[in-house]
């Protein structure tokens, strides 16, 4: 059985480049960020047309509580993939956390509605109901 080729720069199997993005995952659960960082901008390098590397560079910046950064690099995730709910979903997390809810909402139900029976619709879902209940109203 032949391994899935992720077209890109240099064409990778897609396990390397899972392997790749783990490490990022990695570093940032050492709290080495400026590692992670590098190598989740260099898998961004190596396949370009990809927002997965963008989200998980978003999701660093997040976990150290830069949303503005985060919401940055998932629009970044976006502009490069228009058509990811995983994206969009991550640019209304980092929206809420600005506090900027109606923003939040629209991408969130954008990405409800981009695929509905996706992890990223189940995800952004979440993130609306926490809303409706005050969730994030009390947020520093």
């Amino acid at each position: 059985m032949s391994e899935y080729i992720v077209k890109g720069i240099v064409d990778v199997p897609q396990s390397e480049v899972a392997l790749l993005l783990e490490a990022g995952y990695l570093y940032m659960e050492l709290n080495k960020f400026k590692e992670a960082a590098e190598v989740f901008m260099g898998v961004a390098s190596l396949i370009p047309h990809s927002e997965i590397p963008h989200v998980a560079l978003g999701n660093m910046y997040f976990s150290q509580g830069k949303f503005q950064q985060a919401l940055k690099s998932h629009r970044e995730g976006l502009r490069v993939n228009p058509g990811s709910a995983l994206a969009r979903a991550h640019v209304g997390e980092a929206l809420i956390f600005l506090k900027k809810f109606d923003e939040a909402l629209t991408e969130l139900k954008a990405a409800v509605e981009m695929e509905p029976k996706s992890l990223a619709a189940d995800f952004a879902r979440s993130l609306i109901e926490a809303h409706q209940v005050g969730c994030f109203e009390k947020l520093p």
